[in-house]
C-alpha cells in the first residue's frame, strides 16, 4: 500500500508540474497523512515540494513549507479529532487546496478547490476501499 500511495505522489507531482493547476501533491500528501499517520510524511511532503517547484519553475522551497504546514496541521489535529473520517478530508482539502491556489496565484481558486475537494475524496475513498480488501485479503489468507 505504502508503495502505491509512493507511486500516486510522483505521478502526481509530474501531473501538477507539467499539465494541471489542481493542486493533485497537495491532495495525495493530505490522504496519505491521514491513511498513515506517520512522520515520515514530513520528509515525503518537502521532497515532494522541492520536486514540484523545480517542475513548475518556481523559487525552490515555497511549495515545501506550505506542504510541511499542511501535515503539521493535520498531525496536530489528529490527537484532538478523529481524522480518518470523509467530512475532514473534505474540510483539510477544501481550506488546503484554496489557501494553496490563493498564495501561489492561481486564477479561479475557488473553482478549482471545489474540484480538487471532490478528487481528494474519490481518492481517500479508493484508499480506504484498497485497505479494506488488503485486510480482507490477509484474513482470508491466515483463516
Amino acid at each position: 500500500m505504502i508503495i502505491f500511495l509512493i507511486f500516486l505522489l510522483l505521478f502526481s507531482i509530474i501531473l501538477e508540474g507539467t499539465i494541471t493547476a489542481l493542486p493533485l501533491v497537495l491532495i495525495c500528501l493530505i490522504c496519505m497523512t491521514i491513511v498513515l499517520r506517520d512522520s515520515s510524511i514530513f520528509l515525503l511532503a518537502f521532497l515532494a515540494g522541492i520536486l514540484l517547484d523545480a517542475f513548475a519553475l518556481r523559487s525552490l522551497g515555497g511549495t515545501s513549507i506550505f506542504l510541511l504546514f499542511m501535515v503539521f496541521l493535520i498531525l496536530l489535529y489528529q490527537r484532538k479529532y478523529e481524522i480518518n473520517t470523509y467530512p475532514f478530508v473534505l474540510i483539510a482539502s477544501f481550506v488546503g487546496s484554496f489557501l494553496y491556489l490563493r498564495i501561489f496565484g492561481y486564477n479561479e481558486a475557488l473553482l478549482f478547490a471545489f474540484v480538487s475537494t471532490v478528487v481528494a475524496v474519490l481518492l481517500f475513498m479508493v484508499i480506504r476501499i484498497a485497505i479494506i480488501n488488503s485486510l480482507g485479503t490477509n484474513l482470508h489468507v491466515k483463516s
